[in-house]
């Protein structure tokens, strides 16, 4: 009897903490998906591989919540002391490098494949333009920016809020705008 009270509270308490832990869905094989020490996860993250795809975190990773990672085929790698705003969505069919030391601000997207534009093809039928996308170490993407297929944002560079990244980054630079622009250089 004491036995069976025991394991009836043991199994409430279990079912509590999962039921509060819910809010980080992964959905994947083990292996595919890596983490590093010390890495915070917030509610509601979606870390998701398919088709063989592989997702590495490094150590003293911070991801917001609402975020979205997702390696369909491909490789999505996060370096160390990196931090991935609320709301953000890094999604690769090939390959996503991001960096250490990087900041990825709220809402950005980081999309490494892109619907063709043929005219006699419906846009749903298109086929991906797959390129990789490097990010290297300390850069700053800020929030609501868009980096696309085939693009390098160079080591320190800073990308303004809501600017569009169609095109490489020379490192330490400042860039804004749709498409993004060279604003200025930094200096110390």
């Amino acid at each position: 009897m004491i036995i069976r009270k025991i394991r009836s509270s043991i199994k409430k308490i279990l079912l509590s903490i999962i039921n509060n832990v819910n809010h980080l869905k992964i959905y994947s094989l083990e292996e595919n998906i890596n983490f590093g020490k010390n890495v915070t996860i917030g509610k509601n993250v979606v870390i998701k591989t398919t088709d063989g795809g592989k997702i590495i975190i490094g150590n003293n990773v911070s991801i917001e919540a609402n975020s979205y990672l997702y390696a369909q085929s491909g490789e999505v790698i996060i370096g160390e002391n990196c931090f991935v705003g609320f709301g953000s969505q890094v999604v690769a069919k090939k390959s996503i490098n991001i960096g250490a030391d990087c900041l990825i601000s709220a809402y950005s997207i980081i999309r490494d494949a892109n619907h063709g534009t043929k005219k006699n093809i419906p846009i749903n039928a298109q086929p991906h333009n797959v390129e990789e996308i490097i990010i290297e170490d300390d850069v700053w993407i800020g929030a609501h920016s868009v980096v696309t297929a085939g693009c390098t944002v160079g080591q320190g560079a800073v990308v303004g809020a809501n600017a569009v990244v169609t095109k490489d980054i020379e490192p330490y630079t400042v860039v804004g705008g749709v498409p993004a622009k060279f604003i200025k250089k930094r200096v110390d």
